[in-house]
């Protein structure tokens, strides 16, 4: 059943990742400006943020299976009104408010879905597991999806067919659809004995809490400088190391291979050896991700900026990694599902916020936004030992 839930939580992301290369490219095609673009892809993230703790609840009504089931459909039904409204736009000689106002509306519909699945799959999964499989597989599986998406997407459209990656994308969500409808069990597999226990001396816990705040807030740290970072690399490179600005695309396509292979491994190495708990994953990647920051900031050469971007990787795959784990730890079992879709928020808020506010204070210092986001994580890593002592979370 797990390996069943990891596929369904790669292929979801699978499917936001794999037209990410191709997407600035084929929205300017279709005659929109920067600025519509950026609104387009903040509208996905604002949807994934208010539908995200919707389907967790749903999901702990109704099911993790139907509710994953949806969520990939969902997500192949629109990515094809998406490339038909591509199409119809592209097609046309000039620039029609029509299509803009169409493919704003259809990121936003696809929003919807984006976090379904996942959202979905990790409720499930903490259902069925321990913690240490819960936090180590399907952040494995983000991480996979980070490194192999944007490399499939960038080799299909070496074809010069901007629409191929949307193509493969659609058929791949689709085809899914129908496997997990076959194979995702109908009765939900019942909780273990290890988890019955747990539903017992958790099921009088509050959703709401400080600790759970502290978890968020510190895996919002996270998550606002991985989102952040795919905006302002290829800026960084060209302002700070002097690179061209097809150079600097380039490279920061590189880096984020290279950060995206480190949080892989870094995962493996997690599962495979060092078996930390939640707790203790989030105190290490925190101080690694800030000195990451903070070597970004004196960098004067690209190996430099090399070291930073392993850093950042590992620090980025403790912490994704605990985050769902740990939330799930301080609420009771049947509220699994909730947590989930609000642990999915976390994403949705970086990819609102670390974008839009990141590249305002980059006009300000091209410094500014690695220090802030340094800066940040440290305060919610200070809340968050505060709130998490060693003691209280023994059975993290």
């Amino acid at each position: 059943m797990k390996k069943k839930l990891f596929v369904a939580t790669l292929v979801s992301y699978l499917g936001i990742y794999i037209t990410m290369p191709v997407l600035s490219a084929i929205s300017t095609k279709a005659h929109m400006i920067p600025s519509q673009i950026g609104i387009m892809i903040s509208l996905g993230a604002a949807a994934m943020l208010l539908f995200a703790p919707i389907w967790g609840k749903m999901s702990d009504i109704f099911g993790r299976r139907i509710v994953m089931i949806i969520g990939l459909f969902g997500m192949g039904v629109f990515f094809i009104l998406y490339v038909i409204l591509f199409h119809m736009s592209i097609a046309s000689s000039k620039a029609v408010p029509l299509f803009f106002y169409g493919l704003m509306g259809t990121r936003f519909l696809l929003g919807i879905f984006m976090t379904t699945t996942p959202t979905a799959a990790n409720a499930y999964m903490a259902d069925i597991s321990t913690t240490k499989d819960h936090m180590s597989s399907l952040g494995f599986a983000t991480g996979l999806a980070m490194v192999l998406g944007p490399i499939i997407g960038g080799v299909i459209s070496t074809t010069g067919n901007l629409y191929l990656p949307f193509y493969t994308t659609i058929v791949l969500l689709l085809l899914f659809t129908v496997i997990m409808t076959a194979i995702l069990p109908k009765r939900q597999v019942s909780i273990n004995e290890t988890h019955a226990t747990d539903k017992k001396e958790t099921g009088s816990k509050k959703f709401f809490s400080v600790k759970l705040l502290s978890w968020l807030l510190v895996g919002c740290s996270v998550m606002f400088v991985v989102v952040g970072l795919q905006l302002l690399t290829s800026l960084y490179l060209h302002d700070n190391i002097g690179q061209t600005v097809v150079q600097s695309a380039k490279t920061s396509s590189l880096l984020f291979v290279i950060l995206g292979v480190t949080l892989m491994l870094t995962q493996i190495l997690q599962i495979k050896v060092l078996n930390f708990s939640a707790r203790k994953m989030m105190i290490v990647g925190i101080p690694l991700l800030v000195l990451g920051l903070l070597l970004i900031t004196v960098a004067s050469a690209f190996w430099m900026l090399v070291a930073s971007y392993i850093l950042i990787g590992a620090g980025a795959a403790f912490g994704m990694s605990s985050l769902s784990a740990g939330a799930s730890l301080v609420v009771s079992q049947d509220q699994q599902g909730a947590v989930a879709g609000t642990v999915a928020m976390t994403q949705a808020i970086a990819g609102i916020v670390s974008p839009l506010f990141g590249s305002f204070i980059y006009q300000i210092n091209i410094k500014l936004p690695f220090l802030f986001f340094a800066a940040f994580a440290i305060l919610t890593y200070l809340f968050f030992l505060a709130n998490n002592s060693k003691r209280e979370n023994t059975l993290s």
